[in-house]
């Protein structure tokens, strides 16, 4: 222990006689250790662990239909949640829950709320405990009618009752209906749709409440709302959950082939179902996770090479001291233990200042996030024990890599030598080769970093490019929902048709409709298509496609092109025969080489047909990335469907129509709850537009190739003007014989361009393998970009010029005679 604190007292003299360096060595490998911190503390938070007992045992049970090209189709009628729960014995609870958007009256007020409707069983499968009152018993609201009860969310107590105590017991509303508040939950538990705050829990006969027809939802199987969850029993794994489940749904679907033919169950752990159960979130969140964290792992490296390079210099100029050391006893392992423990204390410090940097930069990220939505949302990146775990082994590994070689390489000197000259030199061709090394693979590291950098740019140019299928510019929207005070259906009609006579004549209006959802939100309907004379494969459930529920002037203000057909009309109401709008891709796949017009299709046996009146041009319905979905449209009049977005074009500043949208419907109704009152290109850019993580994606490509250049710029200036500042006694001898400064500029820089495009050949390879693997993750982008690589080699090759031509243009500045005493 008493050479162990020699040796670090020893290190922090060295480290202060050079502070510049120092300083310049644990800025480096702050910044390495910083990047590496912030991107894991982001991974982290959206894949942190619910604070639930034994979060590890929490899968979610998947349901996968054949024919499904959405994959949105995961959930499970409340039928089939009590199979599950009478069968799957390798479970010791099995849950459900629903994510609802409704309208809390408390005092006379309504706001709009976000809840999950679940299952009685659902904080106790959990294992949490309430803040104040009672959760849910079991079976609690499992059963038409009864008291509404409600458990507020933790955040939302706060918000709406001021943290008060009394809450439990009060009397609120919940669209128009009677509840009682009987529970608060943890704090900490935000409910199980990640990255929302649920703002309340409520039974599932708050669900059979929303229905019209009574005992609808307890007793339809066809009728999937629930997203079910299971707690896996001590030693079961998900495999052997998964075996136990294929034969349960085998048996569903012979028992009920017609709800539950051909659909079967997938078990996900929770935290690969966020915040969907789908496929290919489960299989591609944890290769993204790996794929980010090599993007960073990828900068520490190249800060490790550039401190590297720095530090065997250093060993090199103290190459007396240690040969002195060496004569006068201290053996070799000695002194590289000496120079490792200052490697160590340079990676300890660099590893204190990373952490720091690491809480800004994922503190500013978070900040630069806008979801654009009225959805109360948590984004926690706050540090946990495994951020600090993770920075502690970034930090040892950063000590091992910047310490090890460069000790190694500096006691290796033979002291006769050392001595004999004066241990100015550094004839070590092997040194200089290991240094030259190090800065081909800083430059092809850095370029790897651009040209991924420059993928992420070019996929938000191009998404942002894509044609949508409708115009988003000078469009507004507001969304709201008269049943969440309590309007009966006539009350609601009445509502909607004077607002939109009201909008319509606003000065600037071009155009405004109703809709039930808006492209790409994060409300998306679909429905079962069974096509007249198209019976369904035995053995499968019958295909689906999206649907919305819009009125008659929905095409002209999207500025959605109808190809054939006619559009909707004031006659198509409730009274009229049931008609349809259907997309080109609907067309094509129901009725291929035929023409849709006055083709027929129902959602449900035993409903009524609904006649194709009008084929629409294909739109972007889930994200910009995603292929051409079937679609349908259906006249709002011809539904029961209460909430509905109001969507107005406007010749100017949509912004400006909207303060007049938001007065006229506080004239109509000033208690009217509104959200999501925002421009459509706003939306666009939000959680659920589609362009939000080529966005972020951009942020963080740029940042990191940004800094990796910064860190190849050092390494190839320190090289070259090490490597000059060596030679300046032959540089004087040139310049004696005859040698003119342009001849001297050639010698220096093409040591240094040789390092350079040396490493960008490397690095052009090695993006070009790269970004094989990145073509999942880099949509819309070619895996070998023409225009991007050439632009990433121009740019790193003029700025690595720059930092060759700094030493090149002082070398040219020697004085022979000074050159020539140096020696």
């Amino acid at each position: 222990m008493g050479a162990l604190a020699q040796d670090l007292c020893y290190s922090v003299r060295q480290l202060r006689k050079s502070p510049g360096i120092t300083a310049l060595v644990i800025l480096t490998v702050a910044l390495g250790i910083g990047v590496n911190t912030c991107v894991f503390s982001l991974l982290n938070g959206f894949l942190r662990p619910l604070r639930v007992d034994d979060p590890s045992k929490i899968v979610v049970l998947a349901a996968e239909a054949k024919g499904d090209e959405t994959g949105v189709e995961y959930r499970f009628s409340y039928p089939a949640l009590g199979d599950f729960r009478r069968q799957a014995n390798l479970f010791s609870d099995i849950f459900a829950f629903d994510v609802v958007l409704g309208g809390l009256g408390l005092d006379g007020k309504t706001a709009q709320v976000l809840y999950s409707a679940v299952s009685g069983n659902y904080f106790r499968a959990l294992g949490i405990q309430p803040a104040a009152g009672r959760f849910f018993r079991r079976g609690e609201g499992e059963a038409p009618g009864g008291e509404l009860a409600i458990v507020l969310g933790y955040s939302y107590w706060q918000k709406r009752f001021g943290g008060d105590p009394s809450a439990v017991g009060k009397q609120v509303r919940l669209d128009g209906k009677a509840a009682q508040v009987v529970g608060i939950a943890p704090n900490g538990f935000h409910g199980l749709y990640a990255g929302a705050e649920m703002d309340c829990y409520l039974p599932l006969n708050s669900l059979n409440v929303r229905y019209s027809d009574g005992d609808r939802f307890f007793t339809n199987r066809a009728s999937r709302p629930l997203t079910v969850v299971g707690r896996l029993k001590p030693g079961v794994s998900p495999a052997q959950a998964q075996s136990s489940l294929d034969v349960i749904a085998r048996r569903m679907g012979e028992e009920y082939p017609a709800s539950d033919k051909g659909i079967g169950v997938r078990v996900v752990p929770e935290v690969l179902a966020r915040p969907l159960p789908l496929r290919f979130l489960a299989t591609g969140i944890p290769l993204l996770r790996i794929f980010v964290l090599i993007l960073a792992a990828l900068v520490l490296m190249l800060a490790c090479m550039n401190v590297a390079n720095i530090l065997m210099v250093r060993a090199t100029i103290r190459q007396r001291e240690i040969a002195i050391r060496a004569a006068l006893g201290s053996g070799r392992w000695r002194l590289v233990r000496q120079m490792f423990t200052e490697s160590a204390l340079l990676a300890a410090l660099g590893g204190l200042g990373g952490v720091v940097l690491g809480k800004w930069g994922s503190a500013a990220f978070a900040a630069s996030i806008d979801l654009a939505t009225d959805f109360p949302t948590v984004l926690d990146f706050s540090f946990d024990w495994r951020v600090f775990l993770y920075a502690l082994g970034a930090a040892i590994f950063t000590g091992l890599l910047i310490g090890v070689w460069p000790a190694m390489r500096g006691s290796r000197a033979d002291m006769n030598d050392v001595l004999h000259d004066g241990g100015r030199s550094d004839s070590g061709g092997g040194k200089k080769r290991a240094r030259s090394a190090l800065v081909v693979a800083q430059v092809a590291g850095s370029l790897v970093l651009l040209i991924v950098a420059g993928l992420f740019a070019r996929s938000l140019q191009r998404a942002q490019r894509m044609d949508l299928g409708f115009d988003a510019g000078h469009l507004y929207n507001v969304r709201m929902d008269p049943d969440e005070l309590g309007y009966d259906r006539t009350r609601t009609r009445d509502f909607y048709r004077e607002l939109l006579r009201r909008v319509r004549s606003l000065p600037g209006v071009q155009s405004a409709s109703m809709a039930f959802s808006v492209p790409m939100g994060y409300i998306f309907d679909h429905e079962a298509v069974l096509a007249e004379g198209q019976p369904t494969v035995p053995g499968e459930q019958p295909p689906s496609a999206g649907c919305n529920y819009v009125d008659t002037g929905y095409f002209e203000t999207m500025d959605i092109p109808l190809i054939r057909g006619r559009g909707f009309r004031e006659s198509d109401d409730a009274t009229a025969p049931p008609v349809t709008i259907v997309n080109q891709a609907m067309a094509a796949r129901f009725w291929p080489n035929q023409d849709a017009i006055g083709k027929r299709f129902r959602m449900k046996p035993g409903e009524a047909f609904l006649e194709v009146v009008g084929v629409a041009h294909d739109s972007k319905y889930l994200a910009v990335y995603e292929p051409a979905l079937p679609y349908f449209y259906i006249p709002l009049a011809q539904t029961a469907v209460t909430m509905r977005t109001l969507q107005v074009r406007s010749a100017g500043s949509p912004e400006s129509i909207g303060i007049r949208v938001q007065r006229e419907i506080q004239a109509l109704d000033p208690d009217m709850p509104l959200a999501d009152m925002r421009t459509m290109n706003q939306s666009l850019s939000g959680a659920f537009g589609g362009f939000l993580m080529f966005r972020l994606g951009a942020i963080q490509g740029a940042a990191m190739g940004i800094l990796g250049l910064v860190l190849a710029v050092i390494g190839v200036y320190g090289v070259v003007s090490y490597g000059a500042s060596q030679r300046t006694r032959e540089i004087g001898i040139r310049m004696a014989l005859g040698a003119d400064r342009s001849d001297i500029r050639s010698l220096v820089l093409g040591q240094g361009m040789r390092l350079v495009i040396a490493g960008i050949a490397v690095g052009l390879v090695a993006a070009a393998v790269f970004t094989r693997l990145l073509a999942g993750y880099v949509m819309l982008s070619t895996t070998v970009d023409p225009l991007t690589f050439a632009l990433v080699t121009i740019l790193l090759s003029a700025i690595a010029l720059w930092a060759c031509y700094l030493p090149a243009r002082r070398a040219m500045r020697v004085d022979p005679i000074v050159a020539l005493r140096h020696e």
